[in-house]
This record gives structure tokens, C-alpha cells and sequence, in this order.
């Protein structure tokens, strides 16, 4: 599980890390993106909340929760399209235009933008509140946060990194474990959004 905001710049670097380590391991390793979510950021209030009670927002704007919500929902919806998808956004749109630019990013790659946006509408509460929760379970506090197993990364960020961790955690590694990752960030990156 690996937390992120989806317009923090860490965040952005660490699902880079990923994808390399995604694509080798495809379907032998469960490699999901969560989000790192907060109630009354700055106050609350519709420039950083999705809701009336400020309980759900992020701290680089709704438009950044709304790319949370979108990329949850193409995530549970729309898995194959998923990673796809959130490298398009990371390098096409910004955590000040991603509502408005989110439409043909999601089309250029396959995704139904009009499931989306009735996930978007219908579940936006849901899928957050699910974040909240594991967000407390694994006691997540910035993006990012990579937990395998249960247990907290403390390692390198980067792609090699994230591979030789994930694959430590098989009984049974897949032979897939002894590739060296091809592509993708491989130096290590400091720093996080809290």
C-alpha cells in the first residue's frame, strides 16, 4: 500500500519508483495506491474540503482531493487503466487545473470518464472515509508511505528499492524477484507532504 497525495511532488516520485516495480510484478504482488487524506486543513472550509464538516481534505486543494477521489474510483473500477492513468495525470495536469484537465487525460488512455464521474458523485465520501481508515490503521501521516505487509518501508525510494522489499515479503518469491527493475526512478528521494 502506498499512500500519496496525488499532487505531492514526493508522492509523484515515489509512484514513479512504482510503476517499474508494478509492471515486473504484475499480478504477483497486490500493489495499490491509497490516499493520504485530512480533516480541517487549514480551517476546512470548499478551498481545501470536499464536505461540510471538513472532514475530508488535502492540503494542495480540493482539486488535489477530487484527483484523489477520480483515481480511487478508476482504481476500483477501472484497474487496467489505473497506473496508466496516474502517470498521465502527474505529467499532464496540476493540483490547480486537474478538474478541468482530468477529462481528456482519462479518455487519451481508455478510461470512461462517464463511470468516473458517477463513482466521483456517488462514492466520494465512501472511498475517503475508507481512506481515513486505513490512513489509521497504518498510522500514515504523509505522503508517501509505503507499507508491505503490515509493516512500515523505511528503505530506499526508488524502484530497486521498492522491489527488493516487496519481494522480502513473499513465503515464495516469484522469479520475477531476481530481475533487476528496468526504467523508472532509481535514485533515492528525500522529503514528504504532511
Amino acid at each position: 500500500l502506498l499512500f500519496v497525495m496525488s499532487y505531492c511532488p514526493y508522492g509523484n516520485q515515489a509512484e514513479e519508483a512504482m510503476m517499474p516495480v508494478k509492471d515486473l510484478l504484475k499480478d504477483k504482488a497486490d500493489i495499490q495506491l491509497h490516499y493520504v487524506i485530512y480533516s480541517n486543513y487549514k480551517g476546512g472550509g470548499s478551498t481545501y474540503c470536499l464536505d461540510k464538516d471538513n472532514k475530508y481534505c488535502s492540503i494542495h486543494g480540493i482539486q488535489e482531493l477530487n484527483q484523489d477521489v477520480r483515481e480511487l474510483c478508476v482504481q476500483k473500477y477501472q484497474q487496467d487503466k489505473f497506473w496508466a492513468f496516474v502517470e498521465a495525470m502527474n505529467n499532464g495536469c496540476t493540483a490547480q487545473n486537474a478538474d478541468s484537465c482530468w477529462e481528456a487525460i482519462a479518455k487519451n488512455v481508455g478510461v470512461d470518464t462517464a463511470e468516473i464521474k458517477t463513482c466521483q458523485k456517488n462514492e466520494a465520501i465512501t472511498l475517503l472515509e475508507q481512506e481515513v481508515q486505513l490512513a489509521k490503521k497504518y498510522g500514515v501521516s504523509g505522503s508517501p508511505q509505503l507499507v508491505i505487509n503490515d509493516k512500515e518501508y523505511s528503505g530506499a525510494r526508488s524502484a530497486n528499492g521498492y522491489k527488493t522489499a516487496i519481494c522480502a515479503g513473499f513465503n515464495s518469491a516469484p522469479s520475477e524477484c531476481s530481475q533487476e527493475v528496468q526504467g523508472g526512478e532509481t535514485t533515492t528521494a528525500a522529503g514528504e507532504c504532511q
